[in-house]
């Protein structure tokens, strides 16, 4: 499949453990995490100790990011 290509689901691995993984297929850590607020942000509340593998501490990952707006909704998502 195309890279952006339309697709019926679209789930990114971030972590596997400490595991680092690099195929055709599949990366882990996700290769763009460490730059995304809307990623480090929720998973700095659920694991705050958290290290990314070649990467570092999620805590100072989040803290060297320039701003990045995140929105949270207001109500819980429903699905149809």
């Amino acid at each position: 499949m195309p890279r952006n290509a339309a697709r019926l689901i679209d789930i990114d691995v971030l972590l596997i453990g400490d595991q680092i993984i690099q195929s055709v297929a599949l990366t882990v850590p996700h290769p763009r995490m460490h730059e995304r607020a809307f990623v480090l942000r929720p998973l700095h509340d659920i694991a705050p100790d958290l290290t990314i593998p070649q990467r570092g501490a999620v805590s100072a990952l989040l803290r060297a990011l320039p701003l990045q707006r995140i929105t949270r909704f207001s109500e819980p998502l429903t699905w149809i």
